[in-house]
């Protein structure tokens, strides 16, 4: 039995910790496949769309790009869990959303990166000194993750 409980000890940390990083991997792969989603919908649905972050509330999604109104739209929001948070590359060009925090990508009706997009976004688990970023590919057409992007 202390054998079980040493072990227990020993392995219970590494297990938690496996699983906040792959809270964080999953983030930025979701946070992605939004940009990618985006993309798609603006091409078919011909109207710009947007990726938006909101470090407060550390809520993120996509959808329609303000003042555009489509009939069948379809957009997304998602919440971090509490142990993750939002940062913006530095130097990046982020756009205030009116209620959504900032911009990070707009996709225009031909499904391209608008240049003035930002640069990427962080996703940081500050307990653990994690971070995956999500940023702009050398291309300039979408997004693609980096595990372990400094700050």
């Amino acid at each position: 039995m202390a054998v079980m409980v040493t072990l227990l000890a020993i392995v219970a940390p590494r297990v938690m910790r496996s699983i906040r990083d792959h809270n964080l991997g999953q983030e930025a792969a979701r946070l992605q496949a939004l940009t990618e989603f985006s993309r798609d919908e603006a091409a078919s649905l011909g109207v710009p769309m947007t990726v938006w972050v909101d470090p407060d509330t550390r809520r993120y999604g996509a959808g329609v790009k303000a003042g555009y109104t489509v009939d069948v739209a379809h957009p997304k929001e998602y919440t971090l869990p509490s142990d993750l948070s939002f940062e913006p590359i530095q130097g990046a060009q982020v756009s205030k959303t009116e209620g959504h925090g900032f911009d990070v990508a707009e996709f225009a009706p031909d499904g391209t990166l608008d240049p003035a997009s930002a640069a990427g976004v962080r996703i940081i688990n500050r307990a653990q000194n994690t971070v995956v970023s999500v940023n702009q590919t050398a291309d300039g057409y979408g997004y693609e993750t980096v595990r372990g992007a400094g700050k």
